[in-house]
């Protein structure tokens, strides 16, 4: 094993400016898979996270919705309905609309604003600060904090004279990729009433049920179908998968990953293929000096694993310094998870490769390679 060590890391040594070139463009194309991956999972958390970690063991909406939040309106009398299942245990209302908000003062954005109570099954988890449990407190994702939204802060209803006081932040629970605001549901009712004076009655969005520990899902969800036809059962990250715009954007980045992916395989299986031919001669020579073929292979394939390496940890770097200097509406950040699988698909390719070219090197005879002009 010293012998194959020694071998590997004096091929490295010996040409430097080689090594360091195979290693950065390992890196570089490392680096850009695992940030499109970990990008297009911001993205689309950014788009349902409020539904896809939601807590709710069911959420209930009309059925002609057809998946699309905005276009549910439930009937607030089916409530009961619900609660009277067999299995339900907890019921609470959830309401959602987009508003025109202006944080501390700032620029117009739109955020979508729910209405949840502390204790609703729905309810996003606090983790800085106090849930929002009086009118006018409200809590936010810490995703929007580059705008302000941070605990203490004042949200302005554009369209109302009325102003909410963040006191808690919550992750991973935006919608719609914008600012995500959770008031109390009652509050949510009057702000929803005052921007649409004309309506007579303001619906809740969903019902979020908790369901009795021994009680099956999906027999639930069908037993409420059957109860209350226009209303539809459903875990929420079913639901999450189904919101409009999920399924292209997940393809795209996830088409963008494979091609970035391609490219890294194609990369580390042409270089360990290229060493092998240019260096037949060097082998040849420590063939003649004794080194067996087996020795030569396993200095070789070690060679590409320390390759790799090196280039995971360059692309740990790259990752580590776009995340510093990424603005805050680009997620980057460095997943450990992510870099392991594409550091070894990428010595999978690289390794298989090697092999495939390694086979010359079984049949070299160290005379007909030396005897052959350099």
């Amino acid at each position: 094993m010293g012998a194959v060590r020694t071998l590997a890391v004096g091929q490295l040594r010996r040409a430097p400016m080689r090594t360091a070139a195979v290693a950065g463009v390992l890196g570089a194309l490392i680096s850009l898979v695992v940030v499109f991956g970990v990008v297009g999972d911001a993205q689309i958390r950014g788009l349902s996270g409020a539904l896809a970690a939601n807590d709710a063991d069911l959420w209930v909406l009309a059925s002609g919705a057809q998946g699309a939040l905005s276009a549910s309106r439930v009937e607030p009398a089916l409530l009961g309905t619900v609660s009277a299942v067999e299995g339900v245990a907890r019921v609470a209302p959830i309401g959602e609309v987009s508003v025109g908000v202006r944080i501390e003062g700032g620029a117009l954005v739109d955020a979508s604003l729910w209405g949840i109570d502390p204790g609703s099954p729905a309810a996003p988890p606090v983790i800085d600060g106090s849930p929002a449990s009086d009118q006018d407190q409200a809590v936010v994702d810490g995703a929007d904090a580059y705008l302000g939204a941070v605990p203490g802060a004042r949200l302005e209803l554009v369209a109302l004279p009325a102003t909410l006081h963040i006191v808690g932040l919550t992750e991973g629970r935006r919608f719609a990729s914008i600012p995500t605001i959770t008031i109390p549901y009652t509050r949510w009712v009057e702000i929803v009433d005052a921007l649409n004076p004309d309506s007579d009655e303001v619906f809740p969005t969903a019902f979020a049920v908790e369901l009795e520990p021994a009680a099956d899902p999906n027999e639930v969800a069908a037993t409420i179908s059957v109860a209350a036809p226009t209303l539809v059962a459903a875990p929420p990250g079913a639901l999450a998968a189904e919101l409009p715009g999920i399924d292209g954007l997940r393809s795209s980045f996830g088409t963008a990953a494979l091609v970035a992916l391609v490219a890294v395989a194609a990369v580390s299986a042409s270089f360990p293929r290229l060493q092998v031919e240019q260096e037949l001669r060097v082998s040849a020579s420590i063939r003649a000096i004794g080194a067996s073929p087996r020795v030569l292979a396993r200095a070789h394939q070690l060679r590409v694993a320390l390759l790799v390496l090196l280039g995971a940890i360059l692309a740990a770097v790259l990752i580590g310094l776009a995340e510093l200097l990424s603005p805050p509406r680009i997620p980057i950040t460095l997943e450990v998870r992510a870099l392991l699988t594409v550091t070894l698909a990428t010595w999978a390719a690289a390794a298989l490769a090697a092999r495939r070219g390694l086979k010359a090197l079984r049949a070299l005879d160290p005379a007909d390679i030396l005897r052959a002009p350099a």
